[in-house]
């Protein structure tokens, strides 16, 4: 929630260590947040189990996102779904300049 009404921050760095990933459910908070924040410039999303759903979530924040330039979402486990739903909200977002995409259970689908 204090995504969504923070008007100073820039970057965030929600490395999950052992045992503290944000899971799905944390991925489609922070993806409800970035639909509507305005200063956040980077996010680092590394190793925080955010699965395909949770890629999905964040693929739709991206579509909307304006301020996002450089996000990792490395060991993720988005598998293919999930990037492939990065890749597709990339299409429409103009402002990132830097993903990072890692160790997401990929196949050559994705």
């Amino acid at each position: 929630e204090a995504l969504k009404v923070n008007d100073t921050l820039k970057k965030i760095h929600l490395y999950a260590g052992e045992g503290a990933a944000l899971g799905t459910e944390g991925g489609v908070a922070i993806a409800e947040a970035l639909k509507v924040n305005k200063t956040l410039k980077i996010i680092n999303l590394w190793g925080n189990d955010l699965g395909p759903k949770g890629g999905k979530a964040i693929a739709e924040a991206l579509k909307v996102n304006r301020t996002i330039e450089s996000i990792d979402l490395n060991y993720n486990e988005l598998g293919p779904e999930g990037v492939i739903a990065i890749a597709e909200a990339l299409k429409v977002n103009k402002t990132i300049k830097v993903i990072k995409l890692g160790g997401n259970d990929l196949d050559e689908a994705a």
